[in-house]
């Protein structure tokens, strides 16, 4: 079975084995996430501050995957396999949308970015 292991500085290592998740990320449209600051501009007052859309959606991902662990080792049959996988793509997929500078660009619109990627 194919793993991919990333080193979290919140959540140690994540460690990703599920084919669907692991092809999710590996698609160019994940793939931007690497490009793209999680915290707009706050690198320019905060130098270490280099956080990135991918870093954080790799972290909820794993923070979806730990809930639904604890739930299902409470009540095994509570989610079919393919529910537990959608559940934790959408986790991974949650920013897929987000540009950079997204926040920034609502303030100057006057939109909120659920909108845009709805």
């Amino acid at each position: 079975m194919k793993e991919y292991v990333f080193r979290d500085p919140v959540h140690g290592d994540i460690s990703v084995q599920d084919p669907t998740i692991i092809e999710l990320i590996n698609a160019p449209e994940f793939q931007r996430l690497r490009r793209i600051r999680q915290l707009g501009t706050s690198f320019i007052s905060y130098p270490g501050a280099e956080h990135t859309r991918f870093a954080h959606s790799i972290g909820v991902y794993h923070l979806m995957k730990r809930v639904l662990d604890h739930l299902l080792a409470r009540e095994p049959g509570l989610l079919d396999p393919e529910t537990r996988v959608l559940a934790m793509a959408a986790a991974l997929l949650h920013d897929i949308g987000h540009g950079p500078f997204s926040h920034l660009f609502e303030k100057l619109t006057g939109m909120n970015h659920e909108e845009w990627v709805v």
